[in-house]
């Protein structure tokens, strides 16, 4: 009975391996797409790449997954004090700038009351990653620190961010404070819309002149390498972005480049090393050599939005599904892009008199409806892998108890006999 057992045992195994298993994970890694166009491995453990006109999906590695962002919040800080302060307002050095100054987390050490504009703190903020700056800004548009981290955590979720949680305005290491590559995609996305934002993250070196409190200038170097012609990594189709580092976060990029009208943002996150740079540089050629922009036009020729699609892909390999008065585009698993709903025209019947007689019946215009949408043979066939896999694995486990059972019954039934053997001795 042993070997009988074991046999099912091997059976079960056996069968485990070629039970049917989803391709694609719950964060998939383009590589495995379908004649997607290849990538090389990256550094970092996780990594987004997107088309900035609609959102497409390029490039995914665990795009999903909820890491310490450092000093990439700050893209988040100079969107919110864009949004709601002016440029020339003044910011007074409190106490609560102050406390990061203290601390030694600064990098543009001010003093006390020391003033600055509006400007120049964004411009400290992006290129030197001024934490102390980070909480005077948020002091100074939100009133308190915890009432700006409240308008920034409301932003994001208007953006459409999903695994965000900020609780600060710097990014230094707390355990209450995540996001993902893909929430700060769409952050970095959103900041590009911003035309003064642009025009912070694509500056190389900024002077801030004589304060109230030191007669120097200070000079401050950009630290987002693909825009200094000096460095190995520059990349002439760079727009800009945002560096970070701690050690739980370790390296944390965000950047953007345009070309040819294409504009793609890129984020890598938990990288070991400045190899960053080099990483985002081959992810944006990747982007831009192996993809195209496609307009999704209605019935009268008007453009009602865009996808971004390999090179040898056309709009009849995608799949869609509505949303919220959209259609969005996708390639088994990966978003590529939506457009607005087109509407159906209807069909107005014109009044009559009314006839004497009944009148024949008389046909009436055909209005042609736009077919249902479709979805992918990859994704049905994927849920009917799915009942298979449950199914099979319903029948082993089955298998497994009726031997449990017989094998319980097999030994019940040895322990009889050998009970009757004894009986039958006695006497």
């Amino acid at each position: 009975m042993r070997k009988i057992i074991t046999a099912l045992a091997v059976f079960a195994v056996f069968i485990s391996c070629f039970m049917p298993r989803e391709v694609y994970a719950s964060d998939p890694l383009t590589g495995y797409m379908t004649n997607w166009p290849h990538m090389e491995d990256i550094g970092e453990d996780s990594a987004v790449l997107i088309d900035a006109e609609n959102g497409a999906i390029l490039y995914s590695l665990n795009r999903d997954t909820q890491r310490y962002p450092a000093s990439i919040t700050k893209v988040m800080t100079c969107l919110l004090t864009l949004e709601n302060a002016d440029l020339s307002d003044v910011v007074t050095m409190t106490e609560t700038g102050m406390a990061e100054a203290y601390s030694g987390s600064s990098n543009v050490n001010p003093d006390l009351g020391e003033q600055f504009t509006v400007e120049q703190c964004l411009y400290m903020l992006m290129l030197k990653s001024g934490n102390d700056i980070a909480s005077q800004l948020a002091e100074f548009v939100g009133g308190s620190v915890p009432a700006f981290v409240d308008m920034m955590n409301a932003r994001a979720a208007g953006i459409g961010c999903t695994g965000t949680h900020f609780h600060n305005a710097h990014g230094l290491p707390d355990e209450e404070h995540w996001t993902t590559a893909n929430d700060m995609a769409l952050i970095l996305r959103e900041a590009l819309q911003n035309s003064e934002f642009r025009k912070i993250i694509s500056t190389q070196v900024y002077k801030v002149g004589p304060t109230n409190t030191k007669e120097e200038s200070r000079v401050y170097e950009n630290h987002f390498k693909l825009i200094l012609p000096e460095s190995e990594w520059y990349y002439e189709n760079a727009i800009g972005g945002k560096t970070g580092y701690t050690d739980s976060a370790w390296r944390t990029l965000v950047g953007a480049a345009e070309k040819d009208g294409r504009t793609l943002v890129c984020v890598t996150m938990h990288g070991p090393d400045a190899n960053d740079f080099g990483d985002m540089k081959r992810l944006f050629e990747y982007g831009f050599n192996n993809f195209k922009n496609v307009p999704v036009t209605g019935s009268d020729g008007k453009v009602l939005g865009s996808v971004t699609i390999a090179n040898d892909f056309s709009i009849d390999d995608l799949w869609t599904e509505e949303a919220d008065g959209r259609v969005n585009y996708y390639y088994e698993k990966i978003f590529v892009g939506s457009a607005e709903k087109e509407a159906v025209p209807t069909v107005t019947a014109a009044p009559t008199e009314t006839p004497t007689e009944t009148p024949a019946a008389t046909e009436t215009p055909a209005v042609t409806e736009a077919p249902a949408p479709t979805k992918a043979p990859e994704k049905e066939s994927g849920v009917l892998m799915s009942l298979v896999r449950v199914l099979l694995v319903v029948l082993v486990l089955g298998v497994l108890l009726l031997a449990i059972v017989l094998y319980k019954r097999h030994l019940d039934s040895e322990r009889k006999k050998r009970r009757i053997r004894r009986k039958k001795k006695e006497h």
